[in-house]
């Protein structure tokens, strides 16, 4: 029996192909120290930044820097920080035709969370 294409797939359960098979991304969101205040779980395919909205809107207090690694690189995403009032602490994609400064010395921080 064939199922209809709109029951195929696992992304209800967050599974997604990439190039290491069925995987899941975890986004988590962190207070300073490091704890974790929440987290999006999404596919292993899905991009980055899309999560960004869904991390921001978490009940918790609004943060000053955004921490994150070069897959939230995105003019997009950085506009939306900074509109909201908010840091983006993001080193530059190596293709990024024009290349942002970026604070290594805050960034050096995100590794408590991982």
């Amino acid at each position: 029996m064939v199922r209809p294409p709109a029951q195929k797939g696992t992304h209800k359960e967050a599974f997604g192909r990439s190039r290491g098979g069925f995987t899941t991304k975890i986004h988590a969101r962190s207070d300073g120290q490091g704890r974790p205040l929440g987290f999006v779980l999404t596919g292993g395919e899905a991009s980055d930044y899309s999560t960004v909205p869904a991390l921001l809107n978490m009940p918790c207090r609004k943060p000053r820097l955004f921490l994150a690694d070069k897959g939230y690189d995105g003019d997009a995403v950085r506009q939306s920080m900074l509109l909201a009032g908010i840091c983006p602490i993001i080193p530059p994609k190596a293709n990024r035709k024009e290349q942002i400064a970026c604070d290594f010395r805050a960034y050096k921080d995100r590794n408590r969370i991982e």
